[in-house]
């Protein structure tokens, strides 16, 4: 029995300011990829670990381009709810989202911790899931990680969550609550637990179960580590003498070089500086011969003195005029209700 596992799709109909490319096209490529090595493996079933949307009711024009390409898979899809795909951390709100709706009308399956069986090739597999939720990785880690294997050869968990290598957690600080792997894996009796959310690929192997993530099928931002990777998917393989599973890079994703930019991130640096360093000419000005100038003279000096350059000087003094002219206006009505 064979099953493909991918997370993290994040569908939407509007690019992010990091992609240079045709990001629609990108991500419409992923996705039949991946429903053409799915079909060609003859899979059991397709497992997805959540954030299959970017928002809980995405725009159906673009998004449903993708959704028709995912229908031409002849397996199953099987998914967990996704941070993004329901409202305000809060699973009692998926009934008004497209996933419920996708589920309602039976093109998903959603997993939760009642299991479900699927039999193949001589093997009985069980499946389980755990959707994102407020409190997951914030109360005891086995509610939300750990299951029970019941009456079957292979037990597989899904969930959506900060499950990380604790390696990882202890190297970045400002991570919100996470659970390490490590505890996971000493209490579950699942032999794999598949999880999305992070975005970057891991495995950790404990006492023969292994607990891994390989990474979210789309790119979003540019960080380093973001354009460094291969969005990828997981094949797993049960037969009758284990459970073995393979990472299968995407023959379509281009190099992050040529599809991450980091451009609005440096203008967006080069405002802030240019930001600071005019309020830092106003704070010096205090006690200065400034204090009895006209505000035009006080701004024109600020502006010299702190080289903010012609785009900056533009957009003050646009900002200044109408500051001024709503001010003006605020005065003659006063004045106007006084006479």
């Amino acid at each position: 029995m064979r099953l493909l596992y991918f997370t993290d799709t994040h569908l939407r109909g509007t690019a992010p300011a990091a992609r240079t490319d045709d990001f629609a096209a990108a991500v419409r490529a992923k996705l039949a990829e991946v429903v053409r090595l799915a079909n060609e493996l003859s899979v059991s079933a397709v497992l997805h670990g959540g954030d299959l949307f970017d928002l809980p009711e995405p725009g159906l024009g673009q998004v449903g381009e993708y959704l028709e390409i995912l229908r031409g898979g002849r397996a199953p899809l099987f998914v967990v709810p996704g941070n993004h795909d329901v409202y305000g951390h809060n699973p009692s709100t998926l009934p008004r989202t497209l996933l419920g709706f996708l589920a309602r009308m039976g093109l998903v399956r959603l997993l939760d911790r009642e299991p479900m069986y699927l039999e193949g090739g001589g093997v009985r597999l069980q499946l389980t899931g755990r959707g994102y939720h407020a409190g997951i990785d914030r109360r005891d880690p086995a509610l939300d990680y750990a299951v029970e294997k019941r009456d079957c050869d292979f037990a597989i968990h899904v969930a959506h969550g900060m499950l990380l290598p604790r390696s990882v957690i202890s190297s970045a600080p400002f991570l919100p609550a996470a659970t390490p792997a490590e505890d996971v894996l000493e209490a579950t009796k699942a032999d794999v637990t598949l999880v999305g959310h992070y975005h970057m690929p891991w495995e950790v192997w404990l006492n023969g179960r292994v607990a891994l993530n390989p990474g979210a099928l789309v790119r979003l931002s540019a960080h380093p580590d973001e354009i460094a990777r291969t969005p990828q998917v997981l094949v797993l393989e049960c037969t009758g003498s284990g459970i073995s599973h393979r990472y299968v890079p995407l023959e379509c994703a281009r190099p992050g070089e040529e599809v991450l930019s980091r451009a609005h991130l440096d203008a967006a640096r080069a405002r802030e500086e240019s930001r600071a360093a005019f309020l830092a000419g106003l704070e010096s000005f205090r006690g200065e011969r400034f204090a009895v100038m006209e505000p035009e003279e006080v701004l024109g000096e600020v502006l010299a003195r702190t080289g903010a350059g012609p785009e900056v000087e533009a957009e003050v003094w646009r900002r200044f005029q109408v500051r001024m002219r709503v001010s003006t206006k605020s005065g003659e009505r006063q004045c106007s209700s006084i006479n």
